[in-house]
């Protein structure tokens, strides 16, 4: 089977952040090819991990354990569910459900950003929790 990656684009993973508080945060996603729910499930993470940071960090994905392979994973709309279970000096692992399927484990690493504040991620951050109340 040969994947179309030429259009990927990362920033059409999420459409909404529903609930985000220090220790979860929901997201919606519109449907997407499944690499691209993964990505949106890695997104959801990375978002929650600079929300706590006050956007001054820079996030990675470092690992996806115990995610159970759905060849339609994406095929309707997700909403992701991130439950913070423990975070380090380094980074933080997540137990991520998705449409309440059963639950994998992400594990975010981050850095201090070089500059003082991350706007971009902010800023998108902002968006798409206003386009989940409008919703």
């Amino acid at each position: 089977m040969d994947l179309d990656f030429s259009s990927f684009d990362p920033s059409t993973a999420l459409d909404a952040i529903l609930f985000c508080d220090e220790r979860e945060i929901v997201t919606r996603t519109p449907s997407l090819p499944p690499y691209l729910a993964l990505e949106a499930m890695a997104q959801t993470c990375g978002m929650h991990l600079r929300h706590r940071h006050g956007f001054q960090i820079q996030a990675y994905l470092v690992s996806v354990a115990d995610l159970l392979y759905d060849p339609d994973l994406g095929t309707e709309p997700l909403t992701i569910r991130a439950n913070m279970i423990a975070e380090t000096k380094a980074g933080a692992s997540y137990a991520v459900t998705v449409n309440d399927g059963p639950t994998c484990r992400i594990l975010i690493g981050h850095d201090a950003r070089p500059t003082s504040l991350d706007t971009l991620f902010q800023s998108r951050f902002t968006c798409l929790t206003k386009t989940s109340s409008s919703a």
